[in-house]
């Protein structure tokens, strides 16, 4: 059983420690007048790369980096990378704005020239929530990828209007781009039921059962991935507030990595 108390102190403590670490190493790639924050961390005589997406924040929070002091001490480069755009600065799914999908492409070039600097046996890419979808948005392309994910959304419009964040949904379609609501809607489940890689990856997935994202998200994508017989491991709780995934997330990630790690 998790001591939540513990994880609220934990959690503050983390945000401190992320914040000073990044006055000393966000860096900022640039590509087509996007500009992708970024941290790279190292790890000498490591053939592996970890790629960490940011979930989204409550409403009037910018988004933040995740995950950072979880994964201190993991033996394997980790790349975080901020998803801090739209006007409200919780982020765009790493999209772009107006349907161009121009931060989407810049994250991409971005994590492709770190691959090919490092060359990683393993490629592990995870986040929760938005950071779960925008793991396996960009995930699904590479051959052979572990994909660690907590609670993600999967029809994304839905999820966007049920969740009144109407800013983040104009910004990724733009005021005059409304016609392109089920092609956003279904933008992962047609990568999901399309991708050629799927019998080289592996997918774990945690959520609750008892929260919403599992009845309104979760269940279609789990479908889905059985039906391409996708390789799938579920980690499954019954907590009801979609919230307290920052509460279980952070050990199931901890976990699944150091596994993969030992087992590769």
């Amino acid at each position: 059983m998790i001591d939540k108390g513990k994880r609220i102190i934990w959690k503050y403590y983390e945000f401190f420690v992320t914040k000073f670490k990044i006055l000393k190493e966000q860096k900022i790639f640039s590509y087509k007048n996007v500009k992708v924050k970024y941290m790279l961390k190292e790890e000498k005589g490591a053939d592996s790369l970890i790629i960490i997406f940011s979930a989204c924040t409550r409403k009037g929070l910018r988004a933040r980096y995740n995950y950072v002091k979880t994964l201190d001490g993991i033996s394997s480069n980790r790349l975080y990378i901020l998803d801090d755009y739209a006007k409200d600065r919780r982020g765009s799914y790493y999209m772009g704005k107006n349907f161009k999908f121009n931060e989407e492409e810049a994250t991409n070039v971005l994590i492709a020239q770190v691959i090919d600097a490092l060359k990683p046996k393993t490629l592990i890419f995870c986040g929760s929530s938005k950071g779960g979808y925008a793991a396996l948005n960009f995930g699904l392309a590479y051959y052979g990828a572990h994909i660690i994910v907590g609670a993600p959304q999967y029809y994304l419009t839905s999820y966007l209007k049920k969740s009144e964040n109407f800013a983040t949904l104009e910004y990724i379609l733009g005021k005059e781009n409304t016609q392109k609501e089920d092609e956003l809607e279904y933008r992962l489940h047609n990568k999901i039921c399309t991708n050629d890689k799927r019998l080289s990856q592996n997918i774990y997935i945690h959520y609750s059962n008892q929260e919403h994202t599992y009845q309104e998200h979760v269940i279609y994508m789990l479908d889905d991935m059985k039906k391409y017989n996708y390789h799938i491991r579920e980690d499954i709780a019954n907590y009801q507030n979609h919230g307290d995934l920052s509460y279980y997330f952070p050990d199931f990630l901890k976990r699944t990595i150091t596994e993969i790690l030992h087992n590769k």
